[in-house]
């Protein structure tokens, strides 16, 4: 019993150490817990930590495990929950950890530092454009964030502490902007001699997009332990990030004041090259998470379907916050049926999708004005960036409910269910 209780609980830590939600983590354990023979299973699933109770007959045993590797990849979800999504007949702990191997052996890294690098850099100038920087600004982003994401990506291959990764590449990335735009002052390029914005965009790729959207997804579980664990890790990274590009700036004298945006009736042209910027940003972070080619399609074309109607409905002067629960909603809602059709794990298409709704430079502003002592824009940025995530988060909460009749209805694993040869569980 304690074997195969070890075992389960390790499948549960390699979903959790792939940085999927907790009530994707206690369904994959529950369905593999019913595989093993198993009558009933409890857990409790926290960012780094589970403890579970598995039930039999009149025994029980509890197991706990902890691991301080934290982070996103979206391929290795898959396979892990190809695998319990596959369970139609009874296994031994030998089976279970042979297939855990195989998928630690053969899921690895797919994208190389230099894809990855190109990855951040095409994300961020995404951002750019879509906030109305400049060419020449959208430019020294993108060489910004790459030369960002170089530095986490060595640090992390050399084990250094996560929280030090950011601090790093925040802090190079605004470097880099700096140093580039004040070369080209002398050479007049429009919009880079007031050294505004720019750099917020820059280091974009830090914000943990994947664990926030999990997190808030959880809470609207009312899993608490699984959620408020998530969410804490994610405000603590972006507080380490924001801060250190704020210290930066105040140093460099970077004013990250919003770009004005022009106003009229609705630009085609514009709303086009929005598209095209959402596209590639949404696959710039993709990348970052490990998706596969399907997957980094896949959540782009949702995404981009999304970020455009958020855009038109802020075009017809509809409040931002209802645009972007109606963004989120659109992202769940078709990223529902994407998933399906593609045969992906749904949080691998509509969480990637998600974050180019995140109001990433409103974070970093609040920050900056709360170190230079403005406070009545600190706060203003604070509740900007807070009021977004949560109604980004409703709208894939709701959407959630009407296309998922079993997490609606709380509805986890039914052990009752017993499992015969050739006929696979339905639940």
């Amino acid at each position: 019993m304690g074997v195969a209780a070890d075992a389960v609980l390790r499948l549960g830590m390699m979903l959790m150490g792939a940085g999927t939600s907790g009530y994707r983590v206690i369904r994959g354990m529950k369905r593999t817990a019913r595989a093993m023979g198993f009558d009933y299973l409890d857990a409790v699933v926290g960012v780094t930590q589970i403890t579970c109770t598995f039930h039999k007959g009149e025994r029980f045993r509890t197991v706990a495990s902890q691991q301080n590797h934290l982070a996103v990849d979206a391929s290795r979800i898959e396979a892990l929950e190809n695998f319990t999504h596959n369970l139609d007949r009874k296994i031994d702990a030998a089976e279970l950890n042979a297939e855990l191997d195989r998928i630690e052996s053969t899921v690895r890294r797919r994208w190389s530092r230099l894809i990855l690098v190109c990855a951040a850099a095409v994300a961020c100038a995404a951002f750019a454009v879509l906030n109305h920087f400049t060419l020449p600004e959208v430019a020294l982003v993108a060489v910004a964030a790459g030369s960002g994401q170089w530095v986490r990506s060595v640090l992390a291959s050399h084990h250094v502490h996560q929280l030090g990764g950011v601090v790093a590449s925040g802090m190079v990335a605004s470097l880099v902007f700096y140093l580039l735009a004040a070369g080209l002052v002398p050479l007049g390029f429009p919009g880079i001699g007031s050294l505004t914005a720019g750099y917020v965009a820059a280091v974009l790729f830090l914000v943990p997009g994947f664990p926030l959207f999990s997190a808030m997804i959880d809470l609207g579980r009312f899993d608490f332990d699984a959620g408020l664990a998530r969410l804490a890790y994610a405000l603590v990274v972006i507080f380490a990030a924001t801060f250190s590009v704020a210290l930066v700036s105040g140093a460099t004298g970077l004013n990250p004041q919003p770009v004005a945006v022009p106003s009229g009736s609705i630009d085609p042209a514009w709303l086009a090259l929005a598209a095209v910027a959402s596209f590639l940003g949404i696959a710039g972070f993709a990348f970052l998470f490990n998706s596969s080619r399907r997957m980094v399609v896949v959540a782009a074309s949702i995404g981009t379907v999304a970020n455009t109607l958020r855009m038109l409905l802020l075009e017809l002067d509809a409040n931002g916050y209802f645009a972007a629960f109606c963004a989120g909603m659109v992202i769940g809602l078709i990223g529902a049926v994407a998933a399906k059709k593609a045969d992906l794990p749904r949080v691998t298409t509509t969480v990637p999708a998600a974050v180019i709704l995140i109001p990433g430079t409103s974070m970093f502003r609040a920050v900056y004005y709360l170190n230079a002592g403005n406070m009545n824009d600190a706060l203003s940025n604070t509740a900007t960036a807070a009021m977004t995530v949560l109604a980004i988060s409703m709208g894939l909460v709701m959407s959630r409910m009407l296309t998922d009749r079993d997490w609606a209805l709380g509805k986890l694993i039914d052990f009752d269910k017993q499992l015969v040869d050739g006929v696979p569980p339905r639940t």
